[in-house]
Order: structure tokens, then C-alpha cells, then sequence
């Protein structure tokens, strides 16, 4: 993946609507693979429509460098 390009969303959403949540998850961690907090799980935001990314049971999301961290954002 390349690393200034952020996810397709639309792609990403549209692989949801159609059941292919595995495809979806593949398609968040391209290019991940190796990283130790890639997501193994993601849920959707019913407010927004999101997709919210897990590493187990902690909530991950990409920083500034575009690496997988834990988040910071308690407000979930």
C-alpha cells in the first residue's frame, strides 16, 4: 500500500454492504502485514458510519506516520 495514500472508504464500506468482511479487513491492513497492532477486528460506527478498527480488545487507529497504534481517543 502506499503509505501517503489513506484506505479507500468507499471500497471499504462497499465490501461491508456486501458481506465480504474479511476482503474489508484485508484491504484496511495492506501493506500492514507485519506490524504488530494491524487490526484483527473492525466494528462500524452507527453514528458516522466508520469503520472502528481492534487489535484484540484494544482500539487501534493509524497516527500522523500512518502506523497502527493504540488509541488515544477515549471517547468511544
Amino acid at each position: 500500500m502506499d503509505e501517503s495514500k489513506p484506505m479507500n472508504l468507499s471500497l471499504f464500506k462497499n465490501l461491508c454492504k456486501d458481506g465480504k468482511f474479511k476482503e474489508a479487513l484485508a484491504l484496511a491492513t495492506t501493506g500492514y502485514e507485519d506490524d504488530r497492532l494491524a487490526p484483527t477486528r473492525f466494528s462500524m460506527d452507527k453514528k458516522t458510519g466508520n469503520p472502528i478498527f481492534y487489535r484484540g480488545n484494544k482500539r487501534v487507529e493509524l497516527n500522523a506516520d500512518n502506523e497502527w497504534q493504540i488509541s488515544k481517543n477515549l471517547n468511544f
